[in-house]
């Protein structure tokens, strides 16, 4: 059922924030409006992060859980509110996707304000990527998260503890930590080149997957001075990621890596994810310098 916030009539809320603050001119402006919806809703910054007093304070409809097929989530009609969520996502993906819907009607709103309008480059590529970085924004504030981080440290118990404390999924916790951590340390994610169905086709033949086990996204922290990680990198058969690949397990050691140009000496936490239909390997890097 559509719950309607009926306390308030609806207000676009991208429209509310750029009739204050004007034009959305650099990425900055895009972390305003989350601030904007932060103060708006008078939400603090303690986990979880509900997004309900968001929706009240604006007027916004529930948003309704729906068997979508291609896509988390949809803005279905801006001068309603009206929002779409994919119903079999995890909890987590979808407080995560709700929180990118609210991002994408600032965009929404700019396109009503100023039709015709050129936004900056930057801004139109990265319009997604920002959508998720407000999203992170909402539910994982840094006053409040960032403490947390630093006195647990950074590893991957920490952002499994810190993802059930903020109510979001594992990856996006991660990410976050490394995003504001000074420590020196990447997030890397390792997946098959092979298709699903390649691999499964491979039976109890003697050619393991992980030797085309390659590096499928990565994000270094703004202190990893382990130098350039290139997509696509491969890794050996006898790596911990390798291993981690094969059986399953969650591993932790000490290890030499060869990326990119560079031999660097990491501790590597790694753990096999199931990401659709793959398998994959998720890592949490720290360089070693002694």
């Amino acid at each position: 059922m559509n719950q309607v916030n009926s306390a308030r009539p609806y207000r676009h809320p991208g429209a509310a924030f750029l009739s204050h603050y004007g034009t959305v001119q650099s990425e900055e402006d895009v972390y305003q409006y989350v601030e904007f919806l932060r103060q708006a809703a008078q939400l603090d910054d303690q986990p979880p992060i509900d997004l309900s007093p968001i929706y009240l304070h604006f007027g916004i409809p529930t948003p309704l859980r729906v068997p979508l097929e291609e896509q988390q989530g949809i803005l279905v009609d801006s001068r309603t509110g009206i929002i779409l969520i994919k119903e079999d996502d995890p909890i987590v993906r979808q407080r995560f996707t709700e929180g990118h819907e609210l991002l994408e009607l600032l965009f929404d709103g700019l396109d009503q304000s100023s039709p015709g309008t050129k936004l900056p480059a930057e801004i139109v590529q990265r319009k997604e990527r920002l959508c998720d970085q407000g999203s992170a924004d909402l539910l994982m504030p840094k006053s409040s998260f960032m403490p947390k981080v630093n006195e647990l440290g950074i590893s991957l118990n920490t952002g499994r503890a810190i993802a059930t404390l903020y109510q979001t999924s594992l990856i996006a916790t991660l990410m976050r930590m490394v995003q504001y951590t000074t420590n020196d340390c990447a997030l890397v994610m390792w997946r098959s080149a092979l298709k699903p169905s390649e691999v499964k086709a491979l039976g109890n033949l003697d050619v393991r997957p992980h030797k085309k086990l390659r590096i499928w996204w990565r994000l270094q922290s703004a202190g990893w001075t382990g130098g350039f990680i290139p997509k696509d990198k491969s890794v050996p058969s006898d790596s911990l990621i390798a291993t981690v690949y094969d059986t399953g397990q969650s591993l932790s050691d000490r290890e030499r890596m060869h990326l990119g140009s560079a031999v660097i000496d990491c501790y590597v936490e790694a753990l096999r994810l199931q990401m659709g239909e793959s398998n994959c390997v998720l890592s949490l890097l720290h360089l070693l310098n002694d």
